[in-house]
């Protein structure tokens, strides 16, 4: 009975903390936890870029055609929704719309900036004679 009651007495010894280790040691551990980490964060953001077919964001039925600066803080950009374009003024604070179009095919393919200009220039004749 001696003998249990001091191996109960052993058993219940708490045992000596193990010696904290050393700099280079726990450094090499934080770095290796870090790279788990960050490797985790970059299979998962690949995962959700195959799963929604490279795009993370909404797609919207709105694009982007082009657009041209007017003024320091001031532009003309023209957007397409659907079968329709849209001509818009964009200034600081507000958003006027300018004409509305039907779409219609840009080629950039060999033309000068005066072609371009004279076109510009042609259908904005063409939208003030139809306010009038």
């Amino acid at each position: 009975m001696l003998l249990v009651s001091a191996g109960l007495l052993q058993a219940a010894e708490p045992v000596a903390p193990a010696a904290p280790a050393s700099g280079a040691g726990a450094v090499m551990q934080m770095v290796g936890a870090l790279g788990v980490v960050l490797a985790t964060l970059f299979a998962v953001l690949w995962l959700l870029r195959r799963l929604s077919g490279g795009r993370l964001t909404g797609s919207a039925p709105i694009r982007t055609v082009g657009g041209i600066a007017v003024g320091s803080r001031e532009r003309v950009v023209l957007l397409e929704i659907g079968e329709h374009w849209l001509v818009v003024g964009v200034a600081p604070g507000s958003v006027t719309g300018i004409a509305t179009l039907p779409r219609g095919e840009i080629s950039t393919a060999g033309t000068d900036a005066k072609p371009v200009a004279a076109d510009f220039g042609a259908l904005l004749a063409k939208l003030k004679a139809g306010r009038s």
